[in-house]
């Protein structure tokens, strides 16, 4: 791939985290489904690194996750960290061992969304001792992981034919 392409094709995941950034942590411009939000830059920023280098991939994740981070200043940092080392884990699974296909796609989106939530409600909810932390997780974590696996297969479809068009010349790993 030609170096202009490469930073036309970064430029527009750029574009693209951002926007689902702004969908995600901006009250009112995504829909909420009785208290549940979609976290879309998970599945937005896994299924755009499978298939890219790992390095590529983790500098994805950094991305999304340090845009998130800048949305909440409870956690500086987790989410940038977390996403990162999703993302380059799933690039290297790509790279290494399985093919970048729809069901990769989706277990490495789902268990990202999956161990996000469960960590996050650990971690910043039940360690902390929030009142009633215990409910959190079945009234607004659980909900909201659901939400986004619901949403997860939708986000492949739009992103997949992004992806088949920065193919270069068939080199690059099967969606």
């Amino acid at each position: 791939m030609t170096k202009k392409r490469t930073i036309l094709k970064f430029f527009i995941y750029a574009l693209i985290i951002l926007l689902c950034d702004l969908l995600q942590n901006t009250s009112g411009l995504f829909p909420e489904i009785n208290g549940a939000r979609c976290f879309l830059l998970l599945p937005v920023s896994i299924i755009l690194s499978m298939g890219e280098d790992e390095k590529y991939g983790a500098i994805i994740g950094l991305f999304a996750g340090l845009l998130w981070d800048t949305a909440s200043g409870v956690h500086m940092g987790f989410n940038c960290i977390y996403i990162m080392i999703m993302c380059f884990f799933s690039c290297a699974l790509v790279t290494y061992i399985a093919r970048n296909t729809f069901i990769t796609n989706m277990v490495c989106a789902l268990l990202t969304t999956g161990i996000y939530c469960v960590i996050y409600w650990l971690f910043f909810i039940i360690i902390k001792g929030v009142e009633s932390a215990e409910m959190t997780l079945f009234t607004f974590y659980i909900p909201c992981m659901l939400y986004t696996f619901v949403m997860t297969p939708i986000i492949w479809l739009i992103l997949r034919p992004l992806k088949n068009k920065f193919k270069e010349n068939g080199f690059e790993k099967q969606i």
